[in-house]
């Protein structure tokens, strides 16, 4: 029995993806995604309609993966601020095992076509724009609940918090060792969160998965 066309249209997005993630989208030609996805160009073009139709797909797949992992990470987490700190130890350790310097997709394609075409500028902004509103809320729920000061703006902490992000997969492609991700990571929670939470200490150990922008 053949697959069901949902799961052939899923893996060939996966395969698709791994192949922009590598070489970017310029330097990825049609017939590198036929082999990789093995597919035949009739097929490719039926489906996708183009390279870029293909691609925009793949930017919105990986958005809601992104999304889902980061809600599924603040809703178990037992509070807000422990929500924070285990997705900043698991972009650690996603850092760590990016031996080949992939980086993060969004951002790689957002400096690369981020001038060249709106389309795909504006759904990349929306994802991280979604992924800061994230933060900011559970900032905000983290003073509601007194973990972070009463007086702090959710909304200039998620900001900051974006920023570290983003200067944690700059820095990654220096290959640093993990004790500088660990210090960092320790400073950007020392700047958020109040004296007394002590989350900062071994907020990047024993998690695993991919996360964060």
């Amino acid at each position: 029995m053949a697959r069901p066309v949902e799961f052939v249209r899923a893996e060939v997005v996966t395969s698709a993806m791994n192949v922009f993630w590598y070489s970017g989208y310029s330097a990825t030609s049609i017939n590198t995604l036929l082999q990789a996805t093995n597919l035949k160009p009739g097929s490719l073009y039926g489906a996708f309609h183009s390279k870029r139709g293909l691609f925009l797909e793949i930017i919105d797949t990986y958005a809601a993966d992104r999304l889902a992992r980061i809600d599924s990470v603040i809703h178990s987490a037992a509070s807000p601020l422990q929500a924070i700190a285990t997705l900043l130890g698991r972009l650690k350790q996603e850092l760590v095992e990016d031996r080949d310097g992939r980086g993060c997709l969004m951002i790689n394609s957002l400096l690369e076509l981020g001038s060249q075409d709106d389309e795909i500028r504006e759904r990349i902004n929306a994802y991280l724009n979604r992924v800061e509103q994230r933060y900011t809320a559970t900032l905000q729920r983290a003073m509601d609940d007194g973990e972070l000061h009463s007086h702090s703006c959710a909304s200039e902490l998620g900001q900051f918090l974006m920023n570290g992000i983003w200067g944690l997969r700059v820095l990654s492609k220096k290959r640093p060792q993990p004790a500088a991700y660990d210090s960092i990571i320790h400073q950007l929670l020392q700047a958020l969160a109040a004296p007394a939470t002590g989350l900062a200490s071994g907020t990047a150990t024993g998690q695993t998965g991919v996360l964060l922008s």
